[in-house]
């Protein structure tokens, strides 16, 4: 079993050096780094030594895009939509919304040059982060696909079910775009695709795309009620389809925004998730993510349970 932590990374070399080494003292194989836009342009240092730093310490260099055009996770600001507007969601009255559309060519262009960047400089995998349907984007480009493929009008549509399935159909279509293009430029990259539980309907035919080599999805319940073993057949469920379709497993377990006094939770979902032995297990994120808006209420104490996780999955304990 693989293991890894997401890393919000640093521009200067010193403190990334002392952050890889901890994570390998912890028995990580991988460091999973959240790029922002903004590191593809100011702050360059963060991309551009991680991957030396990591294959130098004996980790290997994942590239994750952590809010680009306002999707895809968290650290949402995206200046790509600031200069290039005509990417932007538009909502049915035609008003603006504040993310951009993968289903528009003008933003999966941008995404294949940050890829293109990701691999220039030594990364070694690429992570498509939480694709997960557009409900309510009107804009150009997804009127185009929708007469594309069933010769109707999406703006006049009262079908609900049939925009439903070309809500999900267009999910499947984006990575399908993003892992054929990692396959035929860049075919060195294990391309990894994390689905969300809430978008399961589209885990079969994301699990069909040749181009992906690795896919998973995240249970984050440490702040909800759920009985822990619950979780159980979700994850058996996407280890079947894995199985099947001869797809890498990986599972995330969480370690962002861990409420106060809901710390063992990290510990009942981890052993869990060693126990089911995925091919990756990953911790979203370093050290609770402090020092971000997703931080733990009690980082040192949550990151304490995932560290005995990381540790237990490589037998440390």
């Amino acid at each position: 079993m693989r293991t890894g932590v997401s890393y919000m990374g640093h521009h200067r070399p010193r403190y990334i050096h002392v952050d890889l080494t901890e994570m390998k003292e912890l028995g990580c194989d991988d460091v999973l780094l959240a790029a922002q836009e903004v590191d593809f342009i100011h702050f360059t240092g963060k991309i551009q030594f991680v991957p030396k730093i990591a294959k130098d310490i004996g980790l290997r260099p994942i590239a994750i895009f952590w809010g680009v055009l306002n999707l895809f996770g968290g650290g949402r600001s995206s200046q790509f939509l600031l200069e290039n507007p005509e990417g932007f969601q538009k909502a049915k009255d035609g008003s603006h919304r504040a993310a951009g559309c993968f289903v528009n060519p003008v933003c999966v262009n941008q995404i294949q040059k940050m890829i293109d960047r990701i691999a220039e400089l030594g990364f070694e995998g690429y992570f498509i982060d939480e694709p997960t349907p557009l409900k309510n984007c009107y804009c150009k480009a997804c009127q185009a696909q929708f007469k594309e493929w069933y010769k109707a009008d999406l703006l006049f549509s009262k079908d609900d079910s049939l925009i439903e399935k070309f809500r999900k159909r267009c999910v499947v279509n984006y990575v399908l775009k993003i892992s054929e293009y990692c396959q035929k430029n860049h075919p060195k990259l294990e391309t990894f695709c994390c689905v969300m539980p809430r978008d399961k309907a589209v885990w079969g035919e994301i699990s069909e795309i040749n181009g992906l080599t690795n896919i998973g999805t995240d249970i984050y319940w440490v702040n909800d009620k759920n009985p822990v073993e619950e979780m159980i057949p979700m994850v058996r469920e996407i280890a079947a389809l894995c199985k099947e379709k001869k797809k890498k497993h990986h599972e995330w377990l969480q370690c962002w925004d861990v409420r106060k006094g809901q710390e063992d939770r990290i510990l009942g979902q981890g052993q869990i998730l060693v126990n089911e032995k995925p091919d990756g297990l990953y911790i979203w994120a370093w050290q609770g993510q402090i020092g971000t808006y997703e931080t733990c209420d009690d980082p040192n104490l949550a990151w304490e349970k995932a560290a005995r996780i990381l540790r237990m999955a490589k037998g440390l304990n």
